[in-house]
């Protein structure tokens, strides 16, 4: 099939593979326990923000009456899901390792529940409990712009090739990105359909003012992950007493040194584009790229031999 004609009628899929890290070294980006812990505050965060981006989406499903776009919510919604399993096996890695993560994970799934209902527990009328939907909506929006961004940023730089990475975890972590890629249109396309056609002036306001919260607080959440697992590693001491800006100006001294890292600066520069009032992140990623690098992954080569069997 050509590929453009295969992306003409792509539509997203669960890929359920499997991971076992069983044998996963503490570090598994090799001699560098910046990078681990920095890519392994996704398997925190992950998880618990991915399942309430699934509530939203399943909450704002009957309000869809594109046909197309009901079929990328619920495959978004199924592969989100797929996400969330995957990380919660690499929490178990973590824990084999003597990490203490439980009661930081009760506090975001407590924090992220409080987000789902309305705000300050406030009791609703029906166009109000839209709008709120529609800014959850926003929300998951602006964060898959950085996961997008991240997932460019895997697909472009590769950086866990060539025996630098734990292949097991590398190719969970590298699957996931390309799959931010694959679906990465899906939360702006529903955004921009509950808002209304009538509402785009409406609609640009509100996801610019979205993105000023999200960005602070998306940057944050993954640094006191980080900085929740360095403080539990002896080896990675010099990396303990990191505040905010000395960890994200690390982020691109390593980016630049090892690649291995994206580098925080390269993310935020990344918000030219969502400002601009054309903005749509079909253009922010390469859907070919990214069903490459999933069709070349383990796992799913995995699960493909076993459906033939």
């Amino acid at each position: 099939m050509h590929p453009k004609q295969r992306l003409e009628n792509h539509y997203l899929e669960q890929r359920r593979v499997q991971f076992d890290f069983s044998h996963t070294p503490e570090h598994w980006i090799y001699d560098n326990p910046f990078a681990t812990h920095l890519i392994n505050a996704v398997h925190l965060i992950l998880p618990v923000g991915e399942l309430w981006m699934c509530r939203s989406f399943n909450e704002a499903l009957p309000y869809v009456r594109d046909e197309k776009l009901r079929a990328d919510v619920k495959g978004f919604v199924h592969q989100e899901a797929h996400h969330a399993s995957a990380h919660k096996v690499a929490q178990d890695y973590l824990r084999h390792y003597d990490y203490e993560i439980d009661e930081f994970l009760t506090s975001l799934d407590s924090m992220f529940k409080q987000i789902n209902t309305a705000p300050f527990g406030l009791a609703l009328s029906k166009n109000l409990e839209y709008r709120w939907l529609t800014i959850r909506v926003g929300i998951a929006a602006a964060v898959e712009h950085f996961t997008t961004m991240l997932g460019t940023w895997c697909l472009d730089d590769q950086p866990w090739q060539n025996k630098t990475a734990d292949e097991m975890m590398a190719d969970l972590m590298t699957w996931h990105l390309a799959e931010e890629v694959e679906h990465r249109s899906v939360a702006f396309d529903l955004y921009m359909h509950l808002c209304g056609e009538n509402n785009k002036a409406f609609a640009y306001l509100q996801r610019q003012t979205i993105m000023l919260a999200i960005a602070p607080l998306f940057t944050f959440a993954i640094y006191h992950c980080f900085k929740k697992l360095a403080q539990q590693d002896q080896n990675a001491h010099p990396y303990k007493n990191y505040g905010l800006i000395r960890a994200l100006r690390h982020t691109a001294i390593e980016n630049a040194r090892s690649k291995q890292v994206p580098s925080f600066f390269s993310m935020i520069f990344s918000l030219r584009h969502w400002v601009k009032p054309n903005y749509h992140p079909f253009y922010e990623g390469d859907t070919f790229k990214a069903l490459q690098v999933i069709d070349n992954s383990p796992a799913v080569k995995a699960l493909t031999q076993l459906r033939v069997c």
